[in-house]
């Protein structure tokens, strides 16, 4: 039986590239996959049949693909939180769902066809790439059935369910105005993420709209990691001793962890001194001392939403895009500015 090693070795390519252009993968030019192509059907080659018949075959197996774990503990990981939820939601229509981490060097392997036939998936839930990560573009273009959680491709066979951003931006920053902060660190996520450049243009549209409020409102990146934003805030305020942010809103509890503990090691107090609010409304946040303040999604309702979607998409019926509300939980991070 031919093999793809046996077209790579005879084309010259190597074997990632004759698996890519035997699956029409984008990013192979159309001349290699000519020579590939034309070279697999002098030799006869032909691919695995078993695996082209699960495709064809319902199965009662969905996927949650996501390259977005957190660096801290799994447990506290947004992913992770939200893969567990799936997976018992799933589980009460009589599914199971199955963690897929799909990192770069994965998908130089794999393109999102090869990930569902491979596992004989039904459907699948995709979570936390950025803008430049082919594998949307790959699901939204193909007929499995997906549903995209915070990442905005739509289909007749996809759909996306997403939190409130805007909501959270009007709620976070009005917050903060309501406790006397009119200068306010915004650190957003990693800046090729498609959530931040969501969070950044809802940001900006709201302070059009209130630039009169606010003495200054400064941008920082904080990537979605803790330490990475533990030492942007660190080396900010030790540069700006006299002249800094009140108040930070931070769309990550994570990144706002790291934050806490800059300002900790700098000797400065929160929310004394500087005022923390965060986003996610992850568990641990309740344990900081002091508490963290923050903007709680809704984790079961968005794995629901997302489940029940992917079931109408699987019998044919286009789902419009959801929308979850997110709420302020009030704790100990934000204080009252007087001056």
């Amino acid at each position: 039986m031919v093999s793809i090693k046996d077209i790579s070795k005879l084309t010259g390519y190597s074997v990632t590239t004759v698996s890519r252009a035997l699956n029409n993968h984008h990013d192979v030019s159309e001349e290699t996959k000519k020579k590939i192509q034309n070279m697999a059907k002098k030799m006869g080659y032909s691919p695995n049949i078993l695996a082209q018949s699960l495709v064809s075959k319902k199965s009662n197996t969905f996927g949650f693909i996501t390259s977005n774990f957190s660096s801290t503990s799994v447990l506290d990981s947004y992913s992770f939180k939200l893969f567990m939820l799936c997976v018992g939601v799933a589980n009460e229509f009589g599914y199971e769902v199955v963690l897929i981490h799909a990192d770069a060097h994965m998908h130089r392997l794999k393109n999102f066809s090869q990930i569902i036939s491979e596992r004989n998936l039904s459907g699948a839930i995709i979570q936390g790439f950025n803008t430049d990560d082919p594998i949307c573009d790959e699901a939204r273009e193909s007929d499995v059935p997906t549903v995209f959680i915070d990442i905005e491709e739509y289909s007749d066979t996809t759909t996306y369910v997403t939190s409130n951003i805007k909501g959270a931006v009007e709620i976070g920053f009005s917050y903060l105005l309501s406790k006397g902060h009119k200068n306010v660190g915004f650190i957003q996520g990693a800046h090729q993420s498609r959530i931040t450049k969501r969070w950044v243009g809802e940001v900006n549209e709201y302070l059009e709209q209130h630039s009169e409020s606010f003495d200054e409102v400064l941008f920082l990146e904080g990537g979605y990691k803790l330490e990475r934003t533990k030492d942007i805030v660190s080396n900010f305020y030790q540069s700006h001793k006299d002249d800094h942010p009140t108040a930070l809103f931070i769309v990550s509890d994570v990144m706002a962890i790291g934050a806490m503990e800059a300002l900790r090691d700098l000797g400065i107090s929160v929310p004394k001194e500087v005022s923390i609010l965060g986003y996610d409304g992850i568990n641990f946040s309740a344990h900081l001392n002091p508490a963290l303040t923050t903007i709680g999604q809704d984790y079961l309702g968005i794995a629901q939403s997302a489940l029940q979607a992917l079931l109408t998409l699987m019998k044919g019926h286009p789902v419009a895009p959801l929308i979850l509300d997110v709420h302020l939980i009030e704790r100990e991070t934000v204080g009252q500015r007087n001056d």
